[in-house]
């Protein structure tokens, strides 16, 4: 049991580590406007430690990302507790978790832009998982229903990726930067000692300032 097992959880690993090298790179891609040299300039600004905040910046950068996340992730978590047995207690509890989180970050998206059709969404699709379930015992409906079940984590990793490759906001925050020679809009993308590398907001290019000719900063919110 053990060989079968462990060849399988290494190709699922590779073919995750995969995704993940092909999401950086449409990231790049599409936050430069695929603009090649200014990709391949942003990609010296990240490290590989820098993977985590880059996804999850992609989703909370954009509140059109951040919400349908939302609406889909919560929905399937729940779908997934129910499904799990009692006795594979790493499996709930991991899944236990990942809900109180999407439940805290749901909390924060409603307060900060007041999107109520957002958890309305959540609730809608739930609903729609309940109906497939029911659906899923009637004889004609099982296959069909269990084709596309059995794709969703495919499913998922291809939608990322089309996230990845079609949203230009940068993972991080927009921000007014006054200099010597006036005041522009930058996303700062790295600070390294004695100077600030940032990506100019509506032309994307790259440029390096250094720390003597910025006289302040300041974060813009709503963007």
């Amino acid at each position: 049991m053990t060989e079968t097992t462990e060849p399988a959880k290494s190709h699922a690993g590779s073919m995750l580590t995969s995704a993940a090298v092909l999401f950086v790179l449409l990231r790049l891609l599409a936050v430069a406007h695929y603009d090649w040299h200014t990709a391949f300039a942003l990609l010296h600004t990240l490290d590989l430690d820098d993977a985590p905040g880059l996804f999850l910046g992609t989703f909370m950068a954009d509140r059109r990302i951040s919400s349908v996340l939302l609406i889909v992730a919560l929905p399937f978590t729940v779908a997934y507790l129910q499904a799990t047995r009692v006795d594979r207690t790493r499996m709930r509890f991991g899944g236990t978790l990942l809900l109180v989180v999407l439940v805290a970050m749901l909390i924060s998206h409603i307060k900060t832009y007041h999107l109520w059709w957002v958890p309305a969404g959540a609730a809608a699709l739930a609903a729609v998982l309940v109906v497939l379930e029911r659906a899923h015992r009637h004889p004609r409906l099982r296959d069909p229903i269990a084709f596309v079940l059995h794709r969703s984590g495919a499913s998922t990793v291809i939608a990322a990726l089309v996230v990845a490759a079609v949203v230009a906001t940068p993972w991080v925050p927009l921000e007014r930067v006054e200099t010597t020679s006036g005041t522009h809009e930058y996303y700062v993308v790295d600070t390294p000692p004695g100077f600030l590398k940032v990506l100019e907001a509506k032309s994307r290019k790259f440029v390096i300032l250094r720390d003597d000719d910025v006289r302040s900063r300041e974060e813009l919110t709503d963007h």
